[in-house]
């Protein structure tokens, strides 16, 4: 089954199996379209948080708005960040990431959430320009990550695939929060 540019979905094998879940959420998919759809969705939700808001979180010890975002944002530079070096040739093994910590060590409820909506918007753009640099021949390139194999085109999927999966936790738990 193939996606937008060609891009096949991957194959078991080409990724961890924890990400199946994610890439499972976009199969078939045209993912150009998708990322419409969810940078759409994105401003709509996140553009209905009052000023001094974004640290509410729907229940005790879960993360504030502004850090489901933050995460969001850190999680999709970090698998653009494997994706430029898997499709230059890299092939030194890259660590996995604790989001707990990541989101913990963030002063994500110190800032705004329309600076942090910003950035998801300009990281969007930056993916998608760096996609198109992309030639037919390095989408199956594979690298290394958390020592599992990890395709060029897995990680796409997975950068799109983990977003349908918070938008449904946004929907679901953090909307009514704003009823």
């Amino acid at each position: 089954m193939e996606t937008i540019l060609g891009l096949k979905l991957p194959t078991d094998g080409t990724y961890n199996p924890f990400y199946k879940r994610y890439i499972d959420l976009v199969a078939g998919k045209n993912l150009k379209a998708l990322s419409r759809e969810q940078e759409d969705q994105m401003v709509s939700i996140f553009q209905k948080i009052k000023a001094g808001s974004g640290q509410v979180t729907y229940q005790t010890g879960k993360w504030s708005w502004n850090q489901v975002l933050g995460h969001i944002v850190d999680t999709e530079k970090i698998m653009h960040f494997r994706a430029l070096c898997i499709s230059r040739g890299e092939s030194a093994a890259f660590p996995g990431f604790d989001q707990n910590s990541y989101v913990e060590n963030a002063t994500f409820n110190e800032g705004n959430t329309e600076e942090l909506l910003s950035s998801f918007l300009l990281n969007r753009q930056l993916f998608w320009l760096f996609i198109r640099t992309i030639p037919p021949e390095q989408w199956d390139v594979i690298g290394k990550v958390s020592g599992e194999p990890m395709s060029l085109h897995a990680l796409v999927h997975i950068i799109f695939g983990h977003l349908e999966h918070h938008l449904v936790l946004i929907k679901e738990r953090y909307l009514p929060l704003l009823a």
